[in-house]
């Protein structure tokens, strides 16, 4: 017996020497991952630019709106972790300097100073201990990269949840009845709803000693993360209940958290004007026709990657003949099912065959409801289907349009995709027109 509380009072002190040890190195590891979280995060920045150039080309325009706060969201998660992890490399990268400095020189000196007696005194009362700043700087890296990484995990299954849940919705919308597939969506802001109430009024200082009160806000608050946080529930509430639980203590630390987080608000703002996010709710913009945009035209487009508008050669032709581009989203599709109905495909012909025939019925489609307008002229054109565009790998239909007629000077090209007397596209492209000789 005696024997065993020996080996028990040997064991905890290797146990706690194995933690604490573990705790002083932990600076190597984060700074690493924190140097590869950089590279990670600022690489995403091209993913959500991808994943709002998808959404553009195949949700259909009502939902457009969904898509945009997926994406923004994303953005504003990305941004913030690309902050945190900014910030946490450098003030690690301050902290090593501080422990190296504190490892030479233990504490301020008065006697060895470089300056009068006075005056270091008075700057050493205004100076926090060396030992104090080496702890906080610490204290506020690891709590920098847990909420980074708290962050990452809640938006991470939101995103894919929703997306996988607007792709089903989709993809059922023509077999079900769009009241019934919301249904889920409405559940979820009812859930979310109560859950923000009954959570606002547990805690009230008032509230906060009814069992009855706290015990429901306990259940609704488990059901509602498990829901929304998905299998990361656990560990999205362990490290908000660190927070939440530790928040008298550390008001301070916390509140800097905050203030990094503001700092996100700004990568944000910069950031979200290098994507297409804000064609999501605006893309009615593109329409207007007293406007001129650079994506009209492909010499001032070379660094773009995804073609919102129709786009001509240049601003300034020359030539007798104009080369038009028009995008062909993929949620046009539908629409030009219940436009032009299905082609009745004769199994009994030959594969060449009936591809030729698609091709012409497809050409055919497209007649009817793209038209194009020279100087408000409706014109006649022939469409070919273009499989990739040369930069952007977008499928579209070009034509050639003959403008050897027109007056030297300002012109016009209107392009219209009309889906019906309520879905009307439209875009004016002018361009200044100089014959040859």
């Amino acid at each position: 017996m005696e024997q065993q509380e020996v080996n028990n009072t040997i064991a905890k002190p290797s146990t706690k020497g194995w933690l604490q040890r573990l705790k002083d190195e932990s600076w190597e590891a984060e700074l690493l991952v924190s140097a590869i979280a950089i590279f990670g995060t600022f690489k995403m920045f091209d993913v959500i630019n991808w994943g709002t150039n998808f959404f553009i080309d195949v949700l259909n325009p009502n939902q457009y709106l969904i898509g945009y706060f997926i994406m923004a969201i994303g953005l504003l998660a990305i941004s913030i972790l690309a902050a945190m992890f900014l910030i946490h490399f450098f003030l690690r990268a301050y902290w090593i300097g501080l422990v190296g400095l504190n490892s030479v020189f233990p504490d301020y000196s008065i006697e060895d100073s470089a300056y009068s007696k006075i005056y270091t005194e008075k700057i050493l009362g205004i100076l926090p201990k060396l030992k104090d700043s080496i702890q906080k700087v610490d204290e506020l890296c690891s709590v920098i990269f847990s909420v980074a990484f708290t962050l990452l995990l809640i938006y991470a299954y939101m995103s894919i949840f929703v997306s996988v849940y607007l792709l089903v919705y989709n993809l059922l919308s023509a077999y079900i009845p769009f009241y019934i597939l919301l249904i889920p969506a409405v559940l979820m802001g009812v859930f979310m709803l109560v859950q923000m109430v009954i959570t606002f009024k547990a805690n009230f200082k008032s509230n906060k000693e009814k069992e009855g009160l706290q015990n429901l806000s306990f259940k609704v608050n488990k059901f509602v993360s498990k829901i929304i946080y998905g299998p990361f529930y656990k560990s999205i509430l362990q490290v908000t209940m660190i927070f939440g639980s530790n928040f008298k203590k550390k008001k301070s630390l916390i509140y800097l958290v905050l203030s990094f987080i503001l700092v996100g608000l700004l990568v944000f703002g910069k950031q979200i004007t290098n994507t297409n996010i804000f064609y999501l709710i605006v893309h009615k913009k593109y329409f207007n026709t007293t406007k001129v945009y650079s994506s009209f035209y492909n010499d001032e487009n070379k660094n773009n990657t995804f073609l919102l508008t129709p786009e001509i050669e240049s601003d300034k032709v020359e030539a007798n003949v104009l080369k038009i581009f028009i995008p062909v989203f993929k949620h046009e599709e539908n629409m030009k099912t219940e436009f032009c109905g299905d082609d009745n495909e004769n199994s009994e012909l030959s594969l060449e065959v009936r591809r030729e025939e698609w091709n012409t019925f497809i050409l055919d489609c497209y007649n009817q409801y793209y038209h194009i307008y020279i100087n408000d002229k409706k014109i006649d054109v022939e469409f070919l289907r273009l499989n990739a565009h040369s930069r952007t790998k977008q499928s579209g239909v070009i034509s050639y349009l003959d403008i050897s007629n027109l007056k030297k000077g300002v012109n016009s090209i209107e392009v219209k995709k009309e889906f019906g007397e309520t879905k009307i596209l439209n875009w004016k492209i002018p361009f200044y027109y100089i014959p040859k000789n």
